[in-house]
């Protein structure tokens, strides 16, 4: 009947009315950070049928259905999770997922900074309240992750909370010989490592009658306690002796830190001293080269021995020891700043570390590479890597683990309620967030300093407005002809 058409018509210009809709909010979203494109699928209506399908006989091959269609419907409006472009814009608080996963928010609740209400959300353009509070400056939530210990460490859970990040905080004063060990791998033992060259021609020439032996001299700087600063001066002088033949190579073999005794061609003597009135003991100690330049041992004695020389993984020991080991007794004067009561800081011993040293033919450089201690520092800054770790930057040149961000995903991610603001909420069809960190897993990683772009493809999309157009127009004409068709009719009696 015409009444059919009519009705068919208008599930047509419903279905194709709803699909220019979706795609009019795409166009509208295209430059929306972290949007993602939606798509309208469609389905036929019930079906009327006029003759049931028979099945085959002895003389008859059966018959088929007729069916009559009532039209079309919209079935479901998916969305392309595809990845969306990356756009720079240099701000480190700005932040792209580079893969799966959704930054997590949350409303901030009294409740030790647990966050409530968790959205998820691929728009990243995130900042630092007054508070040090990581969040949406477009609706107030916080960004959700884990706080490190004071240690540094992360400890992730299924229950990320709030992160503050105050600028401004301080980082504690560290003396060398007090901080974190540097050295060789499986020899980590020391506080100061020194590299650089000691030139071989010197300690030739002094061997030979009438030579002079030259000091190679470098200052470097070492902290109290206290985080005081205090320079010293570590003076390289070549060891020779009187019953070595001119042009000669020092003839003994010295154990290396593995104890495999290894010929040594040069040997040097250190000698640290201060600036400032620091007093030292085991100051003076003995550095091994082999005929290649490379570094052999240390020792407190000047013919080292197996017993006096450094061993791998064991601890530095004075003069009359290994002769890897400063000992501060007393700090000297400084202008203190960080001492306002007058403590005195603590002294104690400081490893040294010359395994980076050579002893070639060329000239003397000699340098230190590091030290473990520092001054108090203040947080000037952070830093986001691909794992979402945030790295705090201090005055001192320290850094240190803040926070690290949480990810989320969801088995069924088509199954999510959008609800603006560029945000998502779990529902009954999308599963439980599964909470994690970036870059492991199916989590995706993170871009600092980037935001990503809406993956609306205006070229596609306009392609479909056409396309629902003439659908549009289409079903407008299928509901005009049904018009004529009844006007047909009412015409056959005048």
């Amino acid at each position: 009947m015409a009444g059919d058409s009519l009705f068919i018509g208008v599930s047509g210009l419903n279905a194709q009315q709803q699909n220019i809709d979706v795609i009019s909010n795409n166009i509208a979203n295209v430059g929306t950070d972290g949007f993602k494109a939606q798509d309208v699928n469609f389905q036929d209506l019930l079906y009327q049928t006029s003759a049931f399908p028979t099945a085959p006989s002895a003389t008859l091959g059966g018959t088929n259905a007729q069916q009559e269609g009532l039209g079309v419907q919209v079935a479901s409006v998916s969305s392309d999770f595809s990845q969306g472009g990356l756009q720079t814009t240099g701000v480190n608080t700005d932040l792209a997922i580079n893969g799966d996963g959704f930054f997590v928010l949350g409303d901030l609740a009294a409740n030790n900074g647990v966050a409530t209400n968790p959205v998820y959300t691929r728009d990243g353009a995130f900042s630092l309240n007054e508070n040090g509070i990581l969040y949406d400056p477009a609706s107030g939530k916080a960004v959700l992750g884990y706080a490190a210990n004071a240690a540094g460490t992360v400890t992730p859970s299924s229950s990320p909370t709030s992160l503050q990040i105050p600028i401004g905080l301080k980082s504690q004063a560290v003396g060398t010989g007090f901080g974190a060990k540097t050295g060789p791998t499986n020899d980590k033992v020391f506080d100061v490592s020194f590299g650089g060259n000691l030139d071989q021609t010197k300690y030739i020439s002094a061997a030979t009658p009438g030579g002079v032996a030259q000091l190679q001299t470098i200052s470097t700087t070492i902290y109290d306690s206290l985080g005081n600063a205090h320079l010293v001066n570590v003076a390289f002088s070549p060891v020779t002796a009187a019953s070595v033949p001119a042009g000669m190579l020092l003839p003994a073999n010295v154990n290396n830190t593995l104890g495999s005794a290894v010929p040594a061609a040069t040997e040097w003597s250190y000698t640290v001293s201060s600036t400032d009135g620091t007093v030292f003991t085991n100051n003076t100690s003995y550095v091994f080269f082999d005929q290649n330049g490379q570094f052999i041992n240390t020792s407190g004695v000047g013919v080292a021995t197996a017993a006096s020389v450094h061993k791998i993984g064991t601890q530095p020991t004075g003069v009359a020891g290994a002769g890897d080991q400063l000992t501060v007794t007393q700090w000297g004067a400084v202008a203190n700043t960080n001492n306002p009561i007058n403590v005195t800081a603590t002294p104690g011993p400081i490893g040294l570390d010359f395994s980076n040293m050579t002893s070639l033919s060329g000239a003397s450089t000699p340098t230190t590479i590091s030290q473990n201690g520092f001054t108090q520092g203040t947080l000037q800054n952070i830093t986001i890597g691909q794992d979402g770790t945030i790295t705090g930057a201090f005055s001192n040149g320290q850094s240190q683990t803040l926070a690290q961000l949480a990810l989320a995903t969801f088995q069924n991610e088509q199954g999510l309620l959008r609800q603006g603001g560029n945000e998502y909420t779990q529902s009954a069809n999308s599963g439980l967030p599964q909470i994690g960190i970036a870059g492991t897993g199916r989590f995706g990683a993170i871009v600092s300093g980037a935001l990503e772009e809406s993956n609306v493809s205006l070229a596609d999309q306009f392609t479909k407005m056409i396309a629902a157009q003439r659908a549009f127009q289409a079903n407008s004409a299928s509901i005009t002809t049904a018009d004529q068709d009844l006007q047909t009719v009412i015409a056959l009696k005048r």
